[in-house]
């Protein structure tokens, strides 16, 4: 493209008289003053491999020529969110806001004045999905949103990463005092391996039951690939256990045993969910930045383009079990 537009250059420098001149220092003169001299139509001749064609197609090629030239990280958009670089080193366009309040879900006061409402399209759209699918499971469930991303992505003092749309930290769903569905703290609460507040007088219980509904919810969502759902290594391993005793099935406990982890060399996140997905494939080609391990469930389709409209239940459940015999 540079050999491209340093032809238009050439062409234009010669574009003060009517015909200009040839390759060999003669006045140039084809075609008529008013079309195929124009300058603009000279740069759609260099981009078109020395042909003159007509004004309209002249034209086209001039838009391609300009669009290829300008083509690069951050200025391409498919016109929806985009998510670009890494989770601790990205940013984010045309952000996507989780509502203050929605079906099954509530942005609490505290992390509601923050204003870190934003992420990509298809991560809010996942928080919105498994709010939803755990509250029509569980009449009266509310899941609590904490943070996500800044309007524009980038860091924040709060966290180190979030910084590119792919994060969010969702609050444990939790239990009163007499086992009865709680709403969402103004304070994220540490639980231990029992299930019990780590320190406090504060008189709640871990939901199990809920909050392995949301980790089953975002693993089978058909729009979104979740990479990790960060927890403490004790209420992972409780998780797990519950999914056991209820009887989920073999392949997606064996996908939350490898997705729910304990983060290294940051707090053990024993008071909330944090949930990253992979990039978005569209986003991949705009700027967007994987790190970390691509699962075995996700990898065949992870080189694929276009949006995750695939049915991750058949695909992940094959897989798994395949890997389970």
């Amino acid at each position: 493209m540079g050999g491209c537009f340093a032809g238009a250059a050439s062409w234009h420098r010669g574009a003060g008289t009517e015909g200009g001149t040839d390759a060999k220092g003669r006045p140039d003169r084809r075609g008529t003053p008013g079309q195929a001299h124009h300058p603009a139509v000279r740069v759609a001749a260099v981009c078109y491999g020395g042909r003159v064609p007509r004004l309209r197609s002249a034209l086209l090629w001039i838009a391609v020529c300009l669009v290829a030239a300008c083509a690069g990280r951050g200025l391409w958009t498919d016109l929806g969110s985009v998510a670009e670089g890494t989770p601790t080193a990205g940013r984010l366009r045309r952000p996507a806001t989780v509502p203050v309040r929605g079906d099954g879900l509530v942005v609490p006061p505290r992390w509601r004045a923050r204003g870190l409402r934003y992420g990509s399209d298809e991560l809010v759209g996942a928080i919105a999905r498994a709010a939803a699918k755990v509250r029509a499971a569980h009449p009266g469930a509310v899941l609590g949103v904490a943070d996500l991303s800044p309007t524009r992505g980038s860091a924040r003092p709060f966290h180190r990463s979030h910084q590119g749309g792919r994060d969010a930290d969702l609050l444990f769903y939790t239990l009163d005092a007499r086992g009865r569905p709680a709403p969402p703290p103004d304070a994220m609460i540490r639980f231990g391996a029992d299930g019990r507040p780590v320190a406090g007088a504060v008189q709640r219980r871990f939901d199990d039951a809920r909050n392995w509904a949301l980790v089953e919810a975002l693993l089978t969502d058909p729009w979104v690939r979740v990479q990790w759902i960060f927890v403490a290594r004790p209420l992972a391993r409780r998780l797990l256990a519950y999914a056991r005793r209820v009887g989920r099935p073999a392949w997606i406990v064996a996908y939350a045993a490898a997705v729910l982890h304990q983060p290294r060399g940051s707090p053990p996140h024993d008071d909330h969910f944090h949930v990253r997905i992979y990039c978005p494939r569209n986003d991949r080609l705009l700027g967007c930045e994987d790190r970390g391990p691509i699962w075995r469930y996700e990898k065949k389709r992870y080189k694929y383009p276009g949006a995750e409209r695939y049915d991750p239940v058949a695909f992940r459940a094959a897989l798994v079990a395949g890997r389970l015999r």
